[in-house]
């Protein structure tokens, strides 16, 4: 271990290089799972509790719920209505929620970032803002604003902060929005018992219906059809990154090949500069991964920020494991350079080496 210490810092610059190359390798490669995994969160709909979204005419929900509890399928209303911030063109959705909860008992349930869930009936209406729209409108938690319906106002108090929208969106109890625009619902959904379908009955009802098995399958085909783009970058970002890892380390070695001359002319064992070489590209490993690991995180983040825009917005989710992944693969390309550097000094023409240090 002393050794290998004292080897390894004999030249700190060329062992930082080191580091920071090692980093970099994994920037493509990290960068493009990142962000794909980012958009995947946001595109899934497998959090959610329904089977079918009925979009009714107005005052047409309760025909649609008759249906529901004539064939044993729980619904819940919504009310989904657009909107605007005082002095603002920019639209966001107004949904109106009978259950607003980060549990399973709702069909919608949400992803509460910030703050806590509204109250239904408080004397301000109290409502959940998503981070996009809080970030683009420079809005606050438990501030009060102004929305607009149309050319009907309402005051708001933000109580809490949801993740996980593509498009701007602000919630409501189904009761707090039905008192300000005058509408119960628009939209039932429903969750289907086992062998319970939709029929010509409910098609008559509702003016489009939306089955999420339908939306499942849309996504995994749009999926299925980037797949071959996707696998191409990452397979670039994939090669890049060995090339890269594997001449900066080679480099390395070749800079170091009168220090292990050295210790060979001295009587050091292979064995012993095996584990030494070992070692350092371990640590080397280790440490370019957490680099690479952050230089990642830096990057996608960078990217995701220059594209989001107020109708398309996202944020990047990182997760342990896959960073963990990426550091793993860091240290096991890192590892597998030690054999060739152990085979390198082997071959090594000590006289000749001896030669140019003496000279």
């Amino acid at each position: 271990v002393g050794l290998t210490i004292r080897s390894s810092m004999r030249k700190p610059m060329r062992l930082i290089f080191t580091f920071f190359a090692v980093g970099l390798s994994m920037l493509i490669f990290g960068t493009m799972s990142l962000m794909m995994d980012s958009m995947g969160e946001i595109f899934g709909v497998d959090g959610q509790n329904w089977d079918a979204q009925v979009n009714v005419p107005f005052g047409g929900e309760d025909a649609v719920i008759g249906w529901a509890e004539e064939n044993g399928a729980s619904h819940e209303s919504v009310l989904v209505f657009p909107g605007n911030a005082e002095g603002d063109t920019r639209q966001f959705l107004a949904y109106g929620l009978d259950v607003i909860s980060t549990g399973d008992d709702a069909m919608l349930p949400l992803n509460l970032l910030e703050g806590s869930l509204p109250v239904a009936g408080a004397t301000t209406t109290q409502v959940l803002v998503d981070e996009g729209t809080m970030m683009f409108l420079e809005w606050e938690v438990d501030q009060t604003q102004t929305v607009m319906f149309g050319p009907f106002s309402l005051d708001v108090e933000i109580a809490g902060v949801t993740r996980g929208e593509l498009s701007r969106t602000v919630y409501f109890h189904r009761s707090d929005l039905s008192d300000a625009i005058g509408l119960e619902a628009t939209t039932v959904l429903l969750s289907l018992p086992e062998g319970v379908e939709l029929d010509e009955q409910i098609g008559e009802m509702s003016i489009g219906i939306t089955q999420k098995q339908d939306m499942l399958d849309s996504f995994d085909s749009l999926l299925e059809k980037q797949q071959g783009i996707y696998n191409a970058i990452l397979g670039l970002g994939v090669i890049i990154a060995i090339a890269v890892l594997f001449n900066t380390l080679l480099m390395n070695l070749s800079e170091r090949d009168s220090e292990l001359a050295t210790l060979r002319v001295l009587g050091a064992p292979i064995s012993r500069i095996r584990s030494m070489m070992l070692g350092e590209h371990i640590a080397i490993g280790l440490i370019g991964g957490v680099l690479a690991a952050v230089f990642t995180i830096v990057m996608a983040q960078y990217m995701i920020s220059s594209i989001v825009q107020w109708a398309f917005f996202f944020t990047l989710q990182p997760d342990i494991m896959a960073a963990l992944e990426l550091i793993l693969v860091v240290v096991v390309i890192s590892v597998i350079c030690t054999p060739y550097g152990t085979w390198r000094v082997s071959k090594m023409d000590l006289v000749e080496k001896v030669k140019d240090l003496s000279q």
